[in-house]
């Protein structure tokens, strides 16, 4: 494995978790308290706003319960905290905004089941009976997109080929499914990393037959609304002129922030402003002999083991509740004890999602290929050749967020702070 300087750059911004200043912190603190009110999870109670109380009634149609599921589920394996700042980001600190991006968001990932679709995989979709499993599978295999590399950023790079997109080739629900899959898994390495997406559309090759105006605006939409402040950039490449009459109807349609990230490219040259020679492939002028290969899943792979998943899901559970109260003390004290002690079982909620992980999540090709590790690494290679892999993530990975639990306990010790227990092992 190669720790490489892009790595040694991340750990220094994300060691263990994101920096926040103190007004994001206060900001968080309101989040987490209407939220939790929202929710039925306060230890207190406050008087509500006219704003949540349109979204109370949102929630209601849903039932609480499920909406506390969600959010839980969303948290699996992210530091709650800097999922819920991006939303904070995203709508310009403005906490009513944010909030109603936040609840909305969840309210699209019940109706959309996202969860279930996460949970199937490539397997889980073969296997549904009365589905276009041809058409999701097809897209897959297709290369139309895919992750690969990364950027001089250190975040990960989603290609899309829109030469290779038809829209007769697979169904509006396995069009709408893959779309959805594909941004999870997009979320999955970008968590990992503490890091944001950079999309290139390569247009060599478009023309009006692969366009998908329908496809375009789901995807747009997901960008600014379901996952916020993951796009690092996206990069429209080799556009031909019959994209400038699309672009001119398009533009405007686009969310004001996801537009402000899009950047026109025409030369293979101009791409090394973004990317190390590495990870730019061959076809854009790269030394990149990687090339893209579909590892077909094994369908005789059995079910995970239901037992197992209820055991950590039960974990799960307790630590969940355990984040609750210790989000709950914070709001009314948010000491640097209380803060602490909410970090630390954030971090054992990391370690115990890596666990849970495989569980609730379908394996992709990613995994098969050896770009997901279990232990929270995300490697891509350059060529096709062993040697050429590069991992990153190490300070979010199992072994390095251990050794912050473990350090956190010995400071605990020595100031004689009561902090959790658990009966179980990470």
């Amino acid at each position: 494995m190669t720790y490489s300087r892009k790595d040694a750059e991340q750990e220094k911004k994300n060691s263990g978790k994101e920096s926040f200043s103190a007004a994001e912190t206060e900001e968080l603190k309101s989040f987490w308290k209407r939220l939790f009110n929202l929710l039925g999870l306060s230890s207190s109670t406050s008087q509500q706003s006219s704003a949540d109380a349109e979204l109370e009634q949102i929630i209601l149609k849903e039932g609480r319960k499920r909406y506390v599921e969600a959010l839980w589920m969303y948290t699996t394996f992210e530091d709650p905290d800097e999922l819920v700042i991006r939303f904070i980001r995203a709508r310009k600190h403005v906490i009513d905004h944010a909030l109603r991006m936040f609840v909305e968001c969840l309210k699209w990932r019940i109706e959309t089941k996202v969860d279930e679709i996460v949970a199937k995989g490539e397997l889980g979709f073969i296997r549904q009976e009365g589905y276009d499993s041809a058409g999701f599978i097809h897209q897959v295999k297709s290369g139309k997109t895919f992750i690969q590399g990364f950027s001089k950023n250190g975040g990960p790079v989603n290609y899309f080929f829109a030469r290779l997109h038809r829209t007769s080739e697979q169904s509006p629900d396995a069009m709408n499914d893959f779309t959805t899959w594909s941004q999870e898994n997009v979320r999955l390495v970008n968590s990992s990393l503490g890091s944001k997406v950079t999309v290139i559309f390569d247009l060599g090759g478009f023309g009006l037959g692969n366009m998908d105006w329908k496809g375009t605006l789901h995807y747009a939409k997901c960008l600014a609304s379901f996952y916020p402040e993951a796009l690092e950039l996206l990069i429209i490449h080799n556009a031909p002129w019959v994209f400038q009459g699309i672009w001119k109807a398009l533009c405007p349609m686009l969310d004001p922030v996801v537009r402000s990230k899009i950047f026109f490219t025409k030369s293979n040259e101009e791409l090394r402003e973004y990317f190390d020679e590495q990870y730019i492939l061959e076809e854009h002028g790269g030394s990149s002999t990687w090339k893209m290969s579909y590892p077909d899943p094994d369908i005789t792979t059995p079910e995970v083991d239901q037992n197992r998943k209820a055991e950590l899901m039960g974990q799960r559970k307790e630590l969940v509740q355990k984040y609750i109260e210790a989000t709950n003390r914070w709001i009314d004290d948010s000491s640097a004890t209380n803060a602490d002690l909410r970090h630390f079982v954030a971090l054992m909620m990391r370690v115990q999602g890596l666990t849970l992980d495989p569980y609730i999540r379908g394996k992709t090709f990613y995994h098969r290929q050896g770009c997901v590790l279990e232990n929270g690494l995300i490697g891509f290679r350059s060529t096709d050749g062993e040697d050429s892999w590069e991992f990153l993530g190490h300070s979010r990975s199992r072994e390095q967020v251990l050794k912050q639990i473990e350090a956190m306990k010995a400071r605990f010790k020595i100031e004689e702070v009561d902090h959790l227990f658990i009966d179980f092992q990470l």
